[in-house]
Order: C-alpha cells, then structure tokens, then sequence
C-alpha cells in the first residue's frame, strides 16, 4: 500500500507515534511507501508561524527530523492543483485539505487521516484513525 500523509497524521507520527493506534504504526513501520504533500509542509510551518503550533525545537531543525529519507515529498503540480478545483462534494472549505486530497487522487495513493470531515469522503481512498490523545 502506498499513502499520502495528512498533516496532523504527519505531526503524530513525529511528535506523538506513542498516540497512533497499533496497526497504524505497524503500517508505518511496514513496507508502506509514505508520502507528503508540499503543502502539509506549509501548513506545519506557518501555524508554527501564527503560535497556533508549537514545537520543542525551532522550525527549520523540526522539519528536517520530520522528514527522513524515506518520506517522498509530493509537489503540487498543476495536475493537483486542478484536481482540487473539481473535487466533487468536498467536505469543507480548507484550501490546503483539497490539496491533499487531490494529491491522493492523482497519485493513486491512499490519504491516511484523523480529520473526521474527510473520515468518510467517498471520491478518495481514506484510511482513518481516532488518535489515542490529542496533540497539545
């Protein structure tokens, strides 16, 4: 299986794995190819920006624990970026969710996410999960 990293699955997988339930780690751990959305890196970076995140390490130093090697960084290209244009029935009105979203679609990814507005969005393959605490 391959997957698209939403940003908060992305943040508790760096900053809380302990909160991931079991078989989400142990999909993570597998032989899972992992990856982001450039825009998820954005939006780490400025809710850092606007004190809505904090970090224990500055910006610059957190993004580049969080991202090893293994993590394939998906740029939003003018495929994503018109396939969050005509996404039908989208569920909210979060630019940078469609762009995640239409980044799943046009890889043919799975999204994995803890955002129940996108838990059961049928026009996308969605694997959810209910974290076992919430990130401060």
């Amino acid at each position: 299986m391959s997957l698209l990293l939403d940003t908060n699955a992305w943040l508790y997988s760096v900053d809380r794995p302990s909160a991931l339930p079991d078989a989400i780690r142990d999909l993570l751990s597998g032989q899972t190819t992992v990856c982001l959305s450039a825009i998820s890196l954005w939006e780490i970076a400025k809710k850092h920006q606007l004190g809505k995140l904090r970090l224990s390490v500055p910006i610059t130093d957190w993004i580049k624990h969080a991202l090893p090697t293994s993590i394939e960084i998906l740029p939003l290209s003018p495929e994503v970026i018109l396939e969050a244009t005509s996404l039908p029935d989208f569920p909210n009105r979060d630019p940078a969710d469609e762009l995640i979203v239409a980044t799943a679609r046009t890889h043919g990814l799975t999204l994995l996410t803890c955002d129940k507005l996108l838990r059961d969005y049928p026009h996308a393959a969605i694997t959810y999960f209910r974290p076992k605490d919430r990130l401060a």
